[in-house]
């Protein structure tokens, strides 16, 4: 048997418990905990697999020049991770960030950081933010509502206050101050501003209607919140106790300086992930409800993504063989990687709405092309010139590394805990075991 044939069969062994690690995910939907398990045990065997195989090999190939052949390794690895970042980028901003709970998280958590920032933004050029502590008013961020109202529907008025502060992320708001006996005209206001942060600090709200001249989107800090906030924040207290004593409510808003605001806002910008929280379940379901409604072919993108996680080893399987044989250690590496990668991801899928056999087929998919990727690997690495050579090689590891780091291992330890160091080292053992079996 030739070794384009014997690469095409140990690439499809390698890849095999992709449709099975999908099969098990389905049909016995194993908890979080024992996935994360499993995971880090196959992150584990994937370390070892890419040491012994990629790295190992690299350097091997300059035995009489280490530092060229590290040379060569150092900057195939770097290109191998900036590659895979920046595929990693673009495909989850078509929707592949939904083929795992880990790239699910980070890109929500992203998404919930720009949407802080923003509101963040709009309450820099307040007066009374700008007077109390930022680091205390991030607290305030998790509970923050947004509110949509139709042209001409009243926002507030008096049998119903404005005992809120309301930011307007868009359209228009006519406001009626309460009447001095001058009869007030109505102001209006528009996108970036706000009314109503005078109730946060008197709870007497300073106008009489709010009503929305166009179609209006606002963000609302309910007053309730806010003392709530306060009432655990002695610092928030001892401010708001200082801007009562000068009569800042009492006053007009006052228009704040540039230099102040953006000071303010960098400030309570910092160590905002403290204030991000976990995504629930609930949140990640809704975010590929949402890619689905908005058009984007969800399901391609996700396909692409894993086959980017499976791309580099696949090649390497090929390009590493010596003749017709094949490392056991990199095979079973592989194998006990991509089986919690595919069950992890399948369990996903499943929540997210897809059909059973339409996920099997997507994996059986990625396993064929994971067979013609290490025959091609064979063809065109093999017997490649050594400085090609290690160049390739240091690029699979280098994004190896990446997905690893990205992925697998953070997916791992928000669900295994301290389960996670002990099952990567497991899995480590166990590659370097299958690789003494193989001599």
């Amino acid at each position: 048997m030739d070794s384009v044939t014997i690469a095409f069969l140990f690439g499809a062994l390698s890849a095999l418990s992709l449709p099975l690690g999908a099969v098990v995910g389905l049909w016995f939907n194993p908890g979080l905990r024992l996935t994360a398990a499993i995971m880090a045990f196959g992150a584990g065997a994937l370390l070892c697999a890419l040491a012994l195989e990629l790295v190992v090999p690299a350097l091997q190939h300059f035995p009489d020049d280490p530092a060229e052949g590290f040379k060569w390794l150092a900057l195939g690895a770097m290109l191998g991770c900036l590659l895979f970042l920046a595929l990693d980028h673009a495909l989850s901003n078509m929707g592949g960030y939904l083929r795992k709970t880990s790239t699910i998280a980070a890109r929500l958590r992203r998404t919930k950081k720009k949407h802080y920032r923003r509101i963040l933004d709009r309450l820099s050029v307040l007066d009374l933010m700008v007077n109390l502590p930022p680091e205390e008013i991030r607290r305030v961020l998790s509970d923050v509502e947004k509110r949509v109202f139709a042209a001409g529907e009243v926002i507030c008025h008096e049998e119903d206050p404005c005992d809120a502060l309301f930011l307007i992320e868009a359209g228009q708001v006519s406001i009626l101050p309460h009447d001095d006996g001058q009869g007030p005209a109505p102001v209006l206001l528009g996108p970036g501003e706000a009314f109503g942060e005078l109730a946060l600090v008197t709870g007497l709200p300073p106008i009489a209607r709010a009503e929305a001249v166009e179609d209006t989107v606002v963000w609302e800090v309910h007053k309730d919140d806010f003392r709530e906030v306060v009432g655990v924040s002695p610092g928030l207290q001892h401010e708001l106790g200082e801007l009562a004593k000068r009569g800042h409510a009492a006053a007009p808003a006052a228009a704040i300086g540039p230099e102040e605001s953006s000071a303010w806002l960098e400030a309570a910008s910092q160590d905002l992930e403290s204030e991000l929280g976990a995504p629930t379940e609930a949140d990640m379901v809704k975010a590929a409800r949402l890619e689905e409604r908005g058009g984007s072919n969800v399901a391609l993108a996700i396909w692409l993504g894993i086959a980017l996680d499976g791309i580099p080893e696949s090649l390497i399987i090929g390009g590493s063989m010596e003749g017709t044989s094949v490392s056991l250690a990199l095979i079973g590496g592989l194998f006990l990687a991509n089986f919690p990668e595919s069950m992890s991801s399948a369990v996903v899928m499943k929540k997210q709405g897809s059909g059973s056999l339409p996920v099997i087929m997507m994996w059986f998919s990625l396993m064929i092309m994971t067979a013609v990727g290490a025959a091609f690997g064979n063809v065109f690495i093999a017997d490649a010139p050594r400085h090609l050579h290690g160049l390739l090689e240091g690029m699979a590891a280098g994004a190896m590394l990446a997905m690893i780091a990205q992925t697998m291992l953070p997916e791992a330890y928000t669900h295994g805990g301290w389960l996670t160091g002990l099952m990567t080292v497991t899995g480590f053992l166990a590659a370097i075991w299958m690789g003494t079996l193989g001599g």
